[in-house]
């Protein structure tokens, strides 16, 4: 195999990795409504479509976060995206996303992806990358339309943009 084959496969696990470390991150500095939270049960990691992390998030399964133990589940039904507490749209399923949208209308579903413009149309935080590192844009409209609070230390880590569709709000 040759080396740049090896190297961009390695990068790409990496940025993987990171993601993940991410993902848990979020949630830890993400707040829910406590109507949303008083239940007692576990916070529902999901992901929506092919697990595009490689097994990274596997870790997280059992972890606790904010006192609540977590649970890692793949869905493939739009319908199933409201059972969640995060959502991570996998960029294959983009062509749902405006579904997925309107079907989270009301729900305190923090929503996360990486495909391009994902903050732009209402999603709440978005991966990218610049110069080979992992950026992070958030939408703060977004987020708060779903009743979700964002804590100080989570904006430090992220770049704030806005939404430019008419149906960016959740």
């Amino acid at each position: 195999m040759p080396t740049a084959v090896r190297a961009a496969d390695t990068l790409q696990l990496h940025e993987q990795e990171i993601k993940a470390g991410l993902l848990y991150n979020f949630l830890k500095y993400t707040n829910w409504p406590p109507a949303v939270m008083n239940d007692g049960s576990s916070t529902a990691v999901c992901i929506f479509g092919n697990d595009p992390f490689d097994g990274y998030l596997q870790p997280m399964a059992g972890r606790t976060v904010n006192q609540r133990q977590i649970t890692l589940r793949m869905i493939h039904r739009i319908e199933d995206a409201g059972t969640c507490h995060l959502l991570f749209i996998n960029a294959d399923e983009k062509g749902h996303w405006l579904q997925l949208l309107d079907s989270l209308k009301g729900k305190s579903v923090l929503t996360v992806s990486d495909f391009d413009d994902f903050a732009d149309s209402g999603g709440m935080i978005e991966f990218g990358k610049k110069d080979s590192h992992i950026n992070v844009n958030l939408n703060m409209e977004a987020v708060t339309g779903a009743r979700l609070h964002v804590q100080d230390r989570l904006l430090k880590l992220v770049t704030v943009v806005h939404s430019t569709s008419s149906g960016g709000e959740q």
